[in-house]
């Protein structure tokens, strides 16, 4: 049995993504769950892909989010486009990364912004195709002549190809 299952783990591991000597192409797909410590805003969810790049360990993922965010008022939605910066750890399987996107709002009369993301990833062991993270964005949209600061945090679940 224990064959069986090493056999198993090692055909899903080199199914799912594709790692070339020292470089990596693995796409990923996934959702979020979300909190927004505003005075409007509370709960959030949505969606997100990437395509995570890499050579040696150092990674870039193009990324596209889409979120809605519920208010007292009802709900609006975010859109980004963007990328992010990465470094995968080399013991544990995380990798911490840092970019940005910019940021369409609709329902709502926020202004087109930069958004900066923030999170950390985890490539579940057991699991070759899951990936579980956190997931922050902190963007100030204009509203009128002056910007509101809005500070999204959240977890994460992906499905990584």
């Amino acid at each position: 049995m224990k064959k069986i299952i090493l056999g198993f783990t090692l055909f899903a591991s080199s199914v799912f993504g594709v790692h070339l000597g020292s470089f990596q192409i693995t796409p990923e797909i996934g959702g979020n769950i979300g909190y927004e410590d505003t005075s409007h805003t509370k709960f959030t969810y949505g969606g997100y892909a990437r395509i995570w790049l890499g050579v040696s360990r150092f990674v870039i993922a193009p990324q596209a989010k889409y979120d809605v965010m519920y208010q007292t008022k009802g709900s609006f939605k975010n859109l980004q486009v963007g990328g992010v910066l990465g470094f995968e750890v080399p013991v544990i399987p995380i990798t911490p990364y840092v970019g940005a996107s910019w940021s369409t709002f609709y329902n709502i009369g926020l202004g087109d912004t930069v958004a900066l993301n923030y999170g950390i990833k985890l490539d579940v062991p057991l699991i070759p195709f899951l990936t579980i993270g956190i997931d922050g964005v902190y963007q100030a949209p204009k509203v009128g002549g002056s910007r509101f600061g809005m500070n999204r945090i959240g977890v994460t679940l992906g499905l990584a190809f």
